[in-house]
């Protein structure tokens, strides 16, 4: 058993075309202990409320695939969903690059999938890895809300069932399902705004979860031309079912960072589909009259992301 696992790494590997030296798939462990650093800013957070004067704006950065900074307008930076290689190599390589080593106060995984857990990569002052319930630090509050990953496939790639056949199950859906098919949403309220970071949650979660979510301004929805995680049409319903302003794709490729081999497609047909704003750089700041009289509106990254930028300044 453990002789053909080994084989059936190896030939994911190959057929991905992924040659030798490329990018390694290292795990991406917890050893804050090595870090220099220390939470000197989160005393001053806890003292001062911020670490800056209250810009009025809340900051959002694209690092690729799911992963977001948000920037509070007192200066509380937020990583959610970091990712890396798959360390069991049975995914193949997604990615090009390993994760900048951003500095954060906080770091969040919203799911224990490698696409979304590197949270050793973060030099963080602390971490939240799939909570619920209510976190507040300064003019930051984070609810998280348990519920469950999408477990049928949708689009032109039937992974659910590659994850049957690699764990030997029948079934990967709830209430049966295994830890990484779980996911917790997370509503961030900061500067007057309620941004939903919905991860790779089911498109229909009961209503008790959407009473828990209630109202949003932003939501993260993953969405891409394969249909990977959600398609057009469920993706469509949990921005119309948020009542957000604006709805920011993820989980879409990246091509700077993220190999085809990942079998995502870009997210611009479904961005053209809505009233949509195609961004230019990596980065926004935004405020709630920003996003007065808006609908459904698309913010779209498309290939502009901080991971590329930071791999460039070295």
């Amino acid at each position: 058993m453990r002789r053909h696992l080994t084989w059936g790494v190896v030939a994911a590997v190959a057929v991905a075309g992924v040659g030798i030296g490329a990018v390694t798939a290292s795990t991406s462990g917890l050893d804050t202990w090595m870090s220099g650093m220390n939470h000197n800013r989160i005393i001053q957070v806890q003292n001062e409320g911020g670490v800056q004067p209250d810009s009025g704006k809340v900051g959002i950065a694209f690092f690729s695939n799911s992963a977001f900074q948000i920037t509070s307008p007192r200066g509380i930076r937020i990583m959610i969903d970091p990712w890396r290689n798959d360390p069991s190599g049975a995914w193949g390589l997604w990615y090009r690059m390993e994760f900048p080593k951003a500095e954060v106060d906080i770091g969040v995984s919203t799911h224990a999938h490698f696409d979304h857990d590197a949270l050793g990569r973060l030099e963080a002052n602390m971490l939240l890895d799939r909570m619920a319930g209510t976190f507040q630090l300064g003019d930051v509050t984070i609810t998280g809300i348990a519920d469950k990953h999408q477990c049928v496939a949708p689009g032109i790639v039937a992974w659910t069932d590659a994850v049957k056949q690699f764990e030997g199950r029948d079934n990967v859906c709830p209430p049966t399902n295994a830890r990484h098919f779980d996911n917790n949403l997370y509503v961030i309220e900061t500067g007057g705004l309620r941004l939903l970071m919905w991860g790779d949650n089911r498109p229909n979660p009961p209503q008790e979860v959407w009473d828990r979510i209630g109202s949003v301004d932003v939501v993260f929805v993953p969405v891409d031309g394969s249909r990977h995680i959600l398609d057009y049409e469920q993706a469509d319903s949990v921005v119309a079912k948020s009542g957000a302003k604006v709805a920011i794709p993820h989980h879409y490729l990246v091509p700077e960072t993220t190999f085809v081999t990942s079998t995502l497609i870009s997210a611009t047909e479904w961005a053209q589909t809505h009233e949509h704003t195609m961004l230019d750089s990596a980065s926004i700041e935004v405020s709630k009259a920003d996003l007065e009289g808006k609908s459904g509106h698309v913010y779209y990254f498309g290939s502009n992301n901080m991971a590329t930028e930071m791999a460039k300044e070295g």
